[in-house]
């Protein structure tokens, strides 16, 4: 049966096992392989495995457990070895990277940002600023919205103008955020949202970036809503992982 990998630790983490169950409708117990100074939470892997949410929630809550004691440099969903001892040679043969990268974690971890426009609302910004755009849509509207071309001209105009205001956005977001992050990498485009970034922020740094979120709230929540999620362990930010 192959083995199934949550994330890896120190071998001085407290590795509060007893009792604690993984992924699968039948979950089994997890355990720790160890090697040299580092240690994989694994439990065997179910058959069929797949990315429901009730394992999807599983794989996360052992990761979110493990960080409550220690650093935890976390596996992706789905992650396999095909046997424990192959895993086990897999940490001794690396065991200095994954050493390596447990220490870049260390009083570390993931927040994720996303800002979307509230649609009505950023429209009116860009009439507001462009004059062309506002004297275009206020002829169209004299002329009961004029013919089709001129709509889909003007229409056209208007995406350009948000797209050049969503990266304006974006950009000075990121330069309020960074500040308060010691890296960040970019996410995958989410429908609706200009930015989706998460930052690696350091435990004593959490508490401005949560300040500052609110903040930004309070100033220009009525032009977007600005999400942040964390602390979450940092995927964004292992860059190498158990060879399986």
């Amino acid at each position: 049966m192959s083995t199934y990998v949550y994330g890896l630790t120190r071998s001085a983490h407290p590795l509060k096992l007893d009792g604690a169950a993984g992924v699968g409708a039948d979950p089994a117990p997890l355990r720790a392989v160890r090697a040299d100074g580092v240690a994989a939470v694994v439990s065997d892997a179910p058959e069929g495995l797949r990315a429901k949410r009730r394992d999807l929630e599983a794989h996360e809550a052992v990761l979110e457990a493990l960080m409550a004691d220690g650093t935890v440099l976390p596996m992706r969903f789905g992650t396999l070895s095909p046997d424990d001892a192959t895993l086990e040679r897999e940490l001794n043969a690396h065991s200095g990277t994954y050493a390596e990268l447990l220490s870049g974690l260390d009083g570390r971890a993931e927040y994720n940002i996303k800002a979307a426009h509230h649609e009505d609302a950023v429209l009116r910004e860009i009439l507001r600023h462009d004059t062309a755009l506002r004297e275009a849509n206020e002829a169209l509207r004299a002329a009961d919205g004029g013919t089709a071309r001129e709509r889909m001209d003007f229409g056209e105009r208007v995406a350009v103008a948000l797209e050049g205001h969503r990266e304006r956005d974006a950009a000075r977001l990121l330069a309020l955020l960074r500040p308060h992050s010691v890296a960040e990498r970019p996410g995958p485009p989410v429908d609706g949202a200009f930015l989706n970034v998460s930052l690696l922020v350091e435990d004593a740094q959490a508490g401005e970036l949560a300040e500052l979120v609110e903040t930004l709230r309070g100033e220009i929540g009525w032009l977007m809503e600005l999400n942040l999620y964390g602390p979450l362990p940092p995927y964004s930010f292992v860059d190498a992982a158990p060879g399986t």
